[in-house]
C-alpha cells in the first residue's frame, strides 16, 4: 500500500497545487474563498430552518428519522451523479492515464491513486451539507455523545458505496465497449450516462411517489413508514438513518456495522475489479481503426468553404468528441431544460392548471419573469466560458493562420450560441406545447431570449479571452477550479437584474411596450460588448500566454 500511498500524493500534488499557477488565479481563490463565507453562512442557516420546520411535525408521529432518510438518499444522489463524470475522466480520459502503465504499479494501486481527487470531492460536498445536516438534527433531537460519534463514522462512509457502484460499471463498461474502433461515438454514449441517470431516477421516484400517496395514512401509524417509502430505492439511506435514530440500542448499533461491512466489502469488490479489467479498459483506449476512404467523402471534406464556417465546424466537432468537453458543455447545457420538462410531465394533474395561472397576470410581470428565468437557464454558458481555454497549447496555432482575429472569435461565439440555442428550443417547445403559453406572449419572450442568448455567448467570451487557462494537460483543468462562471452570472446577475428592477418598478404597462423597451435595451447592451470585445481583440489577443 505504500506506492498507492505515494500515488495519491503525487496526484493530488498535480492537481492541486498552487505552483505554477498565475497571480490572478491565485487571487480567484482567495475571492471564492471570501465569496463562500456568507454563502456557507446562508446554507447552514437554511439546514437549520428546514431540519427545525420539520422535526416537530415529524417527531409528534414518531417519523423525525424520515429526515435524516431524505438526506442520505439527496446524498446517495448527488454521489452517484458526479461520480460519472468524476471517474470516466479520472480514470480514462485524463492525458496521464496511459503513462502510468508502463510504471510498476498494480492496476488497483493506479486505481487507488486515481480516486484520490474524485473522492476528495465527494467529501467536499458532503462537507457542505451532509455534515451540517447531522449535527442540527443531533441538536434538534438533543441527542447525546453517541450519536455524533455514529454521525461521524457514517460521514466517513456515505461517499463509498455510491462512488465504488459507480467506479465498477463504469470499469465494465470500458472493458467490453469496442473503443478502438468507435473511439469517439463510445465516448459520447459513456458521456450522456450521467445524464439518463438524473432523468431516470428523478421519473423512478415521482411514479413511487403517486403510488403511495393513496396509503400516506397507513404509513404514518406505521413505525418507520415514512422512512421506508423515503428510502425505497437507497438501503444504505435507511440503515444509516435506523443507525442514528436508535445509536444506543442493539439494533442501530447492528445497522451501522451492517453499513461499514457493506464499505469494507465494496471496498474490496473495487480493487478486485480494478485489479482484473482496469488496464484492459485504458488500452482499449489506445487502439485505432483502419480507415476506409471513400471518393465522395473524400470530395465533401475538400470542398471550399468559408472560413468563419470551417472554425464554427471545428469548433463543434471538439465540442462533441472530446467527452470532458462533451459532458461539461453540451450535457449540462440540455440538463436542466430537459429535466425541467420531465418534471412539468410527470407534475400529474397539474400540467393542465399552468394555462390558467397564466392568464391571472399581466403581460408586463409574464415577460419580465419569463426574460428573468430565460437568464437564469442560459446564463452560464459552458461552451463560451471555455472558448479560448479548449485550444489549449494548440491556441497559438491561431497566431500563424491568415485568420482574421474577429473571424476566429466570431467562430467561438457561433458555437456557443448554436449550443445555447438547443436549449432554447426545449424550453420554448416546453412553453409551446405543454405549458400552453399564449402565441403572441411566446413570440415576445423567444425573440428576446435570442438576443440574450448572443449577449451571454459573448460575455463568456470576454471573460475567457481575459484570462484564459491554455496550461493545461487535462481538460477538466479548463472547468475545474476556475470561477469563470461565477464571475459571468454575476456581471449577467447585475446587468440584466437592474433592467429588470427598473421596468418592473417604472409606471409603464402592456406587454408590447415593455418589450419593445427590453429588446432596444439589448441591442444597446450587444453593441457595448461588440465595442468592448473589439478593444480586448487589440489587447489581449496576440498576448495570450
Amino acid at each position: 500500500m505504500s506506492k498507492a500511498w505515494k500515488l495519491i500524493k503525487v496526484m493530488v500534488k498535480m492537481q492541486l497545487s498552487m505552483a505554477g499557477k498565475s497571480t490572478s488565479e491565485k487571487v480567484g481563490y482567495l475571492f471564492l474563498a471570501l465569496v463562500l463565507i456568507p454563502f456557507g453562512l446562508m446554507i447552514l442557516y437554511s439546514l437549520n430552518g428546514l431540519i427545525g420546520a420539520l422535526y416537530e411535525p415529524l417527531a409528534s408521529t414518531g417519523n423525525e428519522n424520515v429526515i435524516l432518510g431524505l438526506f442520505f438518499v439527496l446524498m446517495v444522489f448527488i454521489f452517484l451523479f458526479v461520480s460519472i463524470g468524476s471517474v470516466l475522466s479520472s480514470f480514462y480520459f485524463a492525458e496521464d492515464v496511459e503513462s502510468f502503465i508502463a510504471l510498476p504499479f498494480q492496476p488497483y494501486q493506479i486505481v487507488i491513486g486515481k480516486s484520490a481527487i474524485p473522492f476528495l470531492s465527494l467529501y467536499g460536498i458532503n462537507t457542505l451539507i451532509l455534515l451540517p445536516t447531522l449535527v442540527f438534527y443531533g441538536i434538534h433531537s438533543s441527542a447525546g455523545m453517541l450519536y455524533y460519534l455514529f454521525a461521524a463514522l457514517l460521514w466517513l462512509l456515505t461517499p463509498i458505496v455510491p462512488f465504488v457502484l459507480v467506479s465498477i460499471f463504469i470499469m465494465f463498461l470500458m472493458r467490453f465497449a469496442n473503443l478502438s474502433k468507435n473511439k469517439d461515438r463510445t465516448k459520447i454514449l459513456v458521456g450522456l450516462l450521467g445524464f439518463g441517470f438524473a432523468i431516470g431516477i428523478n421519473i423512478l421516484v415521482r411514479l413511487d411517489s403517486g403510488d403511495a400517496n393513496a396509503n400516506m395514512t397507513q404509513l404514518l401509524t406505521e413505525q418507520n413508514g415514512l422512512l421506508e417509502l423515503a428510502t425505497k430505492f437507497f438501503p444504505t439511506a435507511y440503515f444509516s438513518s435506523i443507525a442514528l435514530t436508535q445509536p444506543g440500542t442493539v439494533t442501530g448499533v447492528l445497522y451501522l456495522l451492517l453499513i461499514i461491512a457493506l464499505s469494507v466489502a465494496s471496498i474490496i469488490v473495487f480493487l478486485t475489479s480494478g485489479q482484473k479489467i482496469y488496464f484492459k479498459g485504458v488500452l482499449g483506449l489506445t487502439g485505432g481503426k483502419r480507415s476506409t476512404f471513400k471518393e465522395e467523402d473524400v470530395k465533401k471534406d475538400t470542398k471550399q468553404r468559408s472560413v468563419l464556417y470551417s472554425l464554427w465546424l471545428k469548433e463543434l466537432r471538439i465540442i462533441f468528441r472530446t467527452p470532458t468537453f462533451f459532458t461539461q458543455i453540451v450535457v449540462q447545457s440540455l440538463f436542466f431544460p430537459v429535466f425541467l420538462i420531465i418534471i412539468i410531465l410527470m407534475d400529474n394533474g397539474s400540467v393542465s392548471s399552468y394555462g390558467g395561472m397564466i392568464d391571472q397576470f399581466e403581460g408586463k410581470s409574464l415577460i419580465l419573469a419569463m426574460f428573468g428565468f430565460t437568464v437564469l437557464a442560459l446564463g452560464i454558458n459552458p461552451a463560451s466560458i471555455s472558448s479560448i481555454s479548449r485550444d489549449g497549447k494548440s491556441w497559438f496555432s491561431h497566431l500563424y493562420l491568415p485568420v482574421p482575429a474577429k473571424t476566429v472569435l466570431l467562430s467561438k461565439i457561433l458555437a456557443a450560441y448554436a449550443l445555447n440555442l438547443l436549449s432554447l428550443i426545449l424550453i420554448a417547445a416546453a412553453a409551446l406545447w405543454i405549458i400552453q403559453v399564449p402565441i403572441l406572449l411566446f413570440i415576445a419572450w423567444f425573440f428576446l431570449s435570442l438576443v440574450t442568448s448572443w449577449v451571454t455567448s459573448i460575455i463568456g467570451l470576454l471573460i475567457d479571452l481575459y484570462q484564459p487557462k491554455l496550461n493545461w494537460t487535462d481538460e477538466r483543468e479548463v472547468f475545474k477550479g476556475r470561477f469563470i462562471g461565477l464571475f459571468a452570472i454575476a456581471i449577467e446577475a447585475v446587468v440584466f437584474g437592474s433592467v429588470i428592477l427598473v421596468l418592473w418598478n417604472i409606471g409603464l404597462n402592456g406587454l408590447w411596450t415593455i418589450s419593445s423597451i427590453l429588446f432596444a435595451i439589448l441591442i444597446l447592451i450587444t453593441t457595448a460588448c461588440h465595442l468592448i470585445l473589439n478593444r480586448l481583440i487589440a489587447r489581449k489577443y496576440y498576448t495570450i500566454y
